[in-house]
């Protein structure tokens, strides 16, 4: 049997800065192939090589990863990756799902639960947020999307931490630690980024 494929969720509140996340993890000297799985293209700032023709758009970047568009379910979205994975005997160590800034976790973790070829090829590795420290609380006292995602992380990722005084930010680590005690918090500016 071969090895798993290991999947890590990116979530967080619109305009959090997952794509910043994103970008940082295919910048940093890591060794992996990464298949990004995104919700528009655009915004990942690594070039990309060539374009694989199958439904979706799969592009294979410069550092050897692999980015596309998510236009269909998450099932034949992974289906095409382990395809040309196959076909074109590309290295995918990997697979990072970015969310929607709306989208809570817990379903599509649920997903791999209940999909047996998902349950076959990929595990589900970690589940990281991003929260935007400037925005987080207003966030939270008006929507539910976002302390459902920071309630569902491994580890989270604070943004936009330069934009708001040591009061606030810590006001917005205060009220994250009391809807997740056990995810590790990481700044998104800290060098490196550890997934």
């Amino acid at each position: 049997m071969t090895q798993k494929i290991p999947v890590t969720i990116v979530s967080g509140f619109l305009g959090a800065g997952k794509t910043t996340l994103i970008n940082k993890v295919l910048k940093e000297k890591h060794g992996e192939h990464i298949a990004v799985v995104i919700n528009e293209f655009g915004e990942i700032g690594v070039g990309h090589q060539f374009v694989l023709d199958v439904e979706e758009e799969i592009y294979q970047m410069d550092n050897g990863c692999l980015c596309c568009t998510l236009r269909t379910d998450i099932a034949d979205m992974l289906k095409s990756i382990l395809m040309v994975k196959e076909q074109n005997g590309i290295r995918v160590d990997r697979v990072l799902f970015e969310t929607t800034g709306l989208a809570d976790p817990a379903p599509i973790a649920q997903t791999f639960i209940n999909v047996p070829f998902l349950n076959e090829h990929f595990i589900l590795d970690a589940v990281l947020t991003v929260v935007d420290s400037k925005n987080f609380l207003y966030q939270t006292a008006h929507q539910p999307e976002p302390a459902k995602q920071v309630g569902f992380a491994d580890k989270i990722f604070m943004s936009k931490h330069s934009l708001v005084d040591e009061t606030i930010y810590t006001k917005v680590i205060n009220e994250v630690r009391s809807i997740n005690a056990f995810a590790e918090i990481q700044d998104l500016d800290a060098r490196p980024v550890h997934m």
